[in-house]
């Protein structure tokens, strides 16, 4: 990932389960803009943990999440907030309502759900590599168009 330090506004990722996606979203998104810039996530319905395949993808570009814990909505109010991004289309409504609340910008991302994938071990993570990198894409993404 490029080194876009300093340059991310606070942004808040909110999720179904605070358990995949989201908690992929706020590591890259630190990684991308670095260690201090303001960035949390949340879901709708959190899970108590975060996924094992989640932990296993992100270890692998070194990021480890194995103690991540799962907040909710209310946990993450009072959080430094400029952007509010939906990973899910379940969460939509109280993201755009927490986005209202805080007078943030607001977008949906679609990333799939890789906790839907089927399958062996392997195709499962696969599938979790593959929304890891459109997160991390998509990151990229709204870095160099911040910079333009």
């Amino acid at each position: 990932m490029s080194a876009a330090r300093g340059q991310g506004p606070a942004v808040v990722f909110v999720c179904g389960r605070n358990s995949v996606r989201s908690p992929m979203a706020e590591a890259l998104w630190k990684k991308t803009f670095g260690p201090d810039t303001p960035s949390t996530s949340c879901g709708v319905s959190p899970a108590g943990y975060p996924d094992g395949f989640m932990v296993s993808v992100m270890s692998e570009i070194g990021i480890d999440l194995s103690r991540f814990g799962c907040r909710t909505l209310d946990e993450v109010a009072d959080a430094p907030c400029e952007l509010v991004i939906c990973l899910a289309a379940e969460a939509e409504p109280d993201a755009k309502a927490l986005a209202r609340a805080r007078g943030a910008q607001y977008q949906r991302w679609q990333v799939s759900d890789p906790a839907m994938q089927e399958g062996h071990h392997g195709e499962r993570l696969e599938a979790f590599r593959i929304s890891r990198d459109a997160i991390a894409a998509r990151i990229e993404r709204f870095a160099r168009e911040r910079r333009a």
